[in-house]
């Protein structure tokens, strides 16, 4: 039954129900203080008078209300608010649920880092309650203090991004912005994709609600990584522009002006002109079913107009896309600058040994086998976290390993090719930049066919599938402790 008919039907009952009640009543009134007269020509009683005139009021009334409903009058503005208050409730429910989304894709990667942060904390840990008096003992606290104010770094970011709530506008940094959204970023788009951040060269401002730009900026990095399944690279920069009308999709609605402009470029299959029309329509997508929503591009286009801004898109087919946000500029007086948004604490201390430039390594001299005793194992240490990486190689020299260190994949494979003698343990970590540990330790068993391999990680098993890891291959899960080290390590190179 339609809406109109809904209306009537209740109408009409109520009606008539009203006038039944009010008859009955009018009579019980008349009847309690007179008998029921006739008129003085024998004619109609007043009560029954009464009563025609009121039941034609009623129906009059009812005949205008089917009227104006027949002239869609009434419906389409009942219909029109309820569908406003539902689309909101629904935008609002929306930008939540792709956030919890967003969260679910994060969640393999911040457990692998927090993963990280407790090998650190239980490591350099175990090794102050070993020696309390060593002479380490005071830069391992550091560490173990840098790595717990990281974490809590990752859990405020992540409570930030995912908290439901109103929006609120501030001064931003869009230089700040960037930076703290970097790293979630780099999770999300995975190991394959190379993300670059060009920041603008002085601080550019603008009026606009952080987790919606945090939220802007995932929608097209997401979009921009799909558009590359064999991985390439994801450019993201600040900048600044002045925008006129007819210019960079800009409605008519916003004024010319200065804007400011952030664009995020991929290095994937483009957009065909008759696609690039759609791509902003809500449910539109090109992804095949099940691997996209269609609502990504509408989402980033509707905080946009939330925000007074607008996105403009430039793409070539075989030549990659990129996308352009554009925010009004903000004047800031030098008192009015906003704080600093969350930003990532430093480590304590000196930097760990293993943090070089790569020229570093480069210049550093080759390691020869005539340094390192006949019977003293050799371990080619490869991990992507260098206070890990710090950590474990502590832990193994000082139970007398000769350890060959390098910050990623490449750079072991050229450690080992460079190494004179015989290498017998590759310890690798699994997901890397570039090239990860499955393939670092295929590269290694032929040139050491006889070499032992371990590997370290703080991803799931199935993500390990993924990664190639042999499902009998040896593995230490992160977090452990130096014990567990010294023991899984004295265990294969003794077998």
């Amino acid at each position: 039954m339609s809406l109109k008919r809904k209306i009537l039907l209740i109408l009409s009952l109520a009606t008539i129900i009203s006038v039944i009640v009010a008859s009955i009543l009018l009579a019980f009134l008349f009847n309690l203080h007179r008998p029921l007269p006739s008129g003085a020509d024998g004619g109609m009683s007043p009560l029954l008078i009464a009563i025609i005139i009121y039941l034609s009021s009623s129906l009059s009334l009812l005949a205008l209300i089917n009227f104006l409903l027949g002239k869609h009058m009434i419906v389409p503005i009942v219909e029109r608010e309820m569908m406003d208050n539902e689309r909101a409730m629904l935008t609002e429910q929306l930008h939540h649920s792709q956030k919890m989304e967003a969260v679910g894709r994060l969640a393999g990667s911040i457990a692998h880092d927090f993963n990280n942060l407790l090998t650190i904390i239980d490591g350099y840990t175990s090794l102050i309650i070993a020696d309390p008096q060593a002479a380490e003992t005071e830069q391992n606290a550091k560490e173990v203090v840098s790595a717990a104010r990281k974490a809590s770094f990752i859990t405020r970011k992540l409570l930030s991004f995912s908290q439901k709530e109103k929006t609120e506008p501030m001064l931003l940094n869009l230089n700040t912005t960037l930076e703290d959204t970097k790293k979630m970023l780099a999770r999300l788009i995975g190991e394959k994709i190379t993300l670059i951040t060009k920041p603008y060269d002085e601080p550019i401002y603008a009026m606009t609600d952080p987790v919606q730009m945090g939220q802007v900026l995932m929608n097209l990095a997401v979009n921009a990584r799909d558009a590359m399944p064999n991985g390439g690279r994801i450019t993201i920069k600040v900048g600044s522009r002045q925008v006129s009308n007819g210019q960079c999709n800009k409605p008519d609605s916003l004024p010319a002006g200065d804007y400011a402009e952030i664009s995020v470029q991929d290095t994937g299959m483009g957009i065909d002109e008759e696609t690039i029309g759609k791509i902003f329509e809500a449910f539109f997508t090109t992804k095949k079913d099940g691997k996209g929503t269609g609502l990504g591009l509408s989402i980033v286009k509707g905080i946009m107009k939330e925000n007074n801004g607008f996105i403009d898109v430039s793409s070539k087919v075989g030549g990659g896309t990129t996308f352009m946000v554009y925010l009004p500029l903000s004047e800031v007086a030098e008192g009015d600058l906003p704080d600093d948004e969350l930003q990532e604490p430093p480590a304590l201390g000196p930097a760990p040994a293993a943090v070089q430039p790569a020229s570093a390594v480069e210049q550093a001299p080759e390691p020869t086998a005539s340094e390192v005793s006949g019977d003293t194992p050799t371990i080619l240490l490869v991990e992507d976290d260098p206070m890990i990486l710090t950590l474990v190689a502590q832990t193994l020299e000082s139970q007398g390993y000769h350890v060959l260190q390098a910050k990623e994949g490449w750079e072991g494979v050229k450690v080992g090719r460079n190494y004179k003698g015989k290498i017998d343990m590759l310890f690798t970590d699994v997901v890397m930049n570039g090239l990860g540990g499955a393939e670092l330790a295929i590269a290694t068993q032929e040139l050491y066919p006889d070499i032992k391999v371990l590997f370290m990680s703080g991803y799931s098993r199935t993500q390990l599938d993924d990664e190639g890891v042999p499902h009998d291959a040896e593995l230490l899960e992160k977090p452990f402790t130096p014990d567990k080290v010294i023991s899984m390590v004295r265990r294969l190179l003794e077998s």
